[in-house]
């Protein structure tokens, strides 16, 4: 698959939105409590793909230079993986604004930035499909958990899930540090917080402010609170609409 083409454009559009409604139809006339056991149970069926995925790319999928300090599940998505099904069993609100103002959009960035590996790839090759899969389900399972009223977008959950946004990539960046400096993974650049070389987008960043894990701050600023603020925005729209 080449970045931009028809069938990548196609992927990040009419898969999404046709899980979404799929989704949302088959949870439309269930209780409460059964929209919340099959959402669990569909995230936990994510999570176990993602393992499986992983599996095929270091011992089957010939197309990947698999290495495992490089492949541990800590990069944005692989841990909104796991948080989202703890976000939907606590009810946790932090871990749901998380979700919905972060998770979702870092999602739909990888949909829509092609992973190297997979460039050139056929787009129904199982670890390309995969990858397409669970991104799409973290991009669309959040504004499910709006739709289905388990969770409202409020002024009083926006900067719970920005610290812990902030905390987490901290720790990830400490993470790569240590790794980097002690030699296994000298490569190691979980959350991109070194940058990524050869994506316009986060180098546009860097020449910002040249400092890893700090280069990320513009990101924040000009990216993710605009967005926050325009789900809270349609939100409050839609919610009178309605009445």
């Amino acid at each position: 698959m080449n970045q931009y083409n028809l069938v990548h454009i196609l992927s990040f559009t009419i898969l999404p939105i046709g899980l979404y409604f799929a989704l949302y139809f088959i949870l439309k006339n269930k209780s409460e409590k059964n929209q919340k056991y099959l959402l669990i149970g569909i995230c936990s069926f994510d999570i176990l793909l993602y393992a499986v995925y992983k599996i095929y790319q270091a011992f089957i999928y010939d197309g990947y230079d698999f290495e495992l300090i490089y492949n541990l599940p800590l990069h944005f998505c692989n841990i909104n993986l796991a948080l989202l099904p703890l976000a939907i069993i606590t009810e946790n609100k932090t871990l749901m604004a998380y979700q919905v103002y972060f998770g979702t959009l870092l999602a739909f960035f990888a949909l829509t930035a092609i992973d190297p590996s997979f460039r050139g790839k056929p787009f129904f090759e199982f670890s390309c499909l995969v990858y397409y899969y669970y991104h799409s389900m973290l991009t669309i399972i959040p504004f499910i958990l709006i739709k289905i009223k388990l969770f409202k977008p409020s002024l009083k959950n926006i900067w719970h899930p920005i610290v812990l946004m902030i905390v987490l990539t901290a720790l990830v960046h400490i993470l790569n540090i240590v790794l980097r400096s002690t030699g296994i993974g000298p490569n190691a650049n979980y959350f991109y917080t070194f940058g990524l070389v050869g994506d316009p987008f986060t180098e546009i960043f860097k020449s910002i402010i040249p400092y890893n894990f700090f280069y990320l701050i513009p990101i924040l600023l000009i990216i993710f609170i605009p967005y926050i603020l325009l789900i809270l925005l349609l939100y409050r729209i839609f919610t009178r609409i309605r009445k």
